[in-house]
């Protein structure tokens, strides 16, 4: 038996919990134990986003990076130690400090006129304004351009996973907007949007199956602005500050959406024969899969993401 549920807003997205509790499925008392698994991953969630909010002011992230606090506690350190060991992985392809660059293009939706190549150049490659060393973390500049939403979302849905696995859940899949992780017994296949035909009831692009694993995409079709008839995604590269065009949509399979979402950025960031060299480069990339979608159409995808394709007809 399978507890499936749905919620919405939870992290400015749509959630689904896929529970499967332990025990004898047929038992009177299955549903009752996947509701109270469910219960334990949605309060993770509501825990987690209260903490790492940047859209609640009260938020120990929203304090910390409006600097009226120094110390954010030991789980945002850790998520920002993260965020900084992407920027050296990446060499500067992801960036936890790109939020000057991203308020100026959205404040180019606004007056419908895109920045100059002189106020983009101020942007690009910005400084880390802060240091993490031994679980301990220092302010060194303007923390306000402090962004985390390409790692984020992820590493908040791997900790909710984590806590459902610890209330006893045989199988459990948790997709939040498109982050989704599948732990415990048995697989999953996952429909992968075309980010060129990104609307309800579309064919998806793929079809791809995972086993204790995570699946993150990144792309430009439903997250962006508009400045006066172009059409920009949400996501920057930092080293020039402008959003990213040659690449429709990233998709990578990887052991945890934390990580999932920081590959998925950076070779979306980076062309795509030096996005495939850098993932063959990682340390764990046998355990990843990455598909990208190129801005006319093209479909480049590697060993591994062929190898968990699932036919279409299944």
């Amino acid at each position: 038996m399978e507890h499936v549920s749905r919620h919405h807003p939870v992290l400015g997205t749509s959630l689904e919990v896929r529970v499967t509790p332990p025990g004898d499925p047929d038992d009177a008392d299955a549903p009752v134990r996947a509701r109270s698994i469910e219960d334990a991953v949605l309060a993770e969630f509501d825990r987690l986003e209260e903490c790492c909010s940047a859209y609640r002011p009260d938020s120990a992230f929203a304090r910390w990076r409006s600097g009226l606090i120094d110390d954010p506690g030991p789980e945002l350190v850790d998520l920002l130690g993260l965020a900084a060991d992407w920027l050296v992985r990446s060499a500067g392809a992801f960036h936890p400090a790109t939020g000057a660059a991203t308020a100026r293009w959205r404040r180019a939706g606004v007056e419908g006129i895109e920045p100059s190549d002189d106020e983009l150049a101020v942007l690009a490659a910005p400084s880390v304004p802060y240091l993490v060393t031994g679980g301990a973390i220092r302010r060194t500049g303007d923390t306000s351009v402090v962004d985390l939403h390409a790692i984020a979302k992820g590493w908040i849905v791997d900790r909710a996973v984590e806590v459902g696995r610890r209330a006893g859940a045989s199988r459990l899949v948790v997709n939040a907007g498109g982050d989704l992780v599948h732990a415990g017994e048995g697989a999953v296949v996952v429909d992968v949007e075309d980010p060129l035909r990104a609307h309800d009831n579309a064919p998806p692009l793929d079809r791809v199956r995972l086993c204790a694993a995570a699946l993150a995409t990144s792309g430009r079709s439903r997250r962006g602005v508009r400045v006066g008839t172009r059409w920009f995604g949400h996501v920057i590269d930092p080293r020039s500050a402008r959003p990213i065009e040659h690449v429709a949509s990233a998709s990578v399979i990887a052991p945890d959406a934390a990580t999932a979402d920081a590959i998925a950025t950076v070779v979306g960031v980076l062309d795509p024969d030096e996005s495939m060299a850098w993932v063959r480069g990682l340390e764990a990339a046998e355990h990843v899969a990455c598909c990208l979608v190129l801005a006319d159409g093209t479909v480049v995808a590697d060993d591994r993401w062929l190898a968990a394709r699932v036919s279409r007809d299944r």
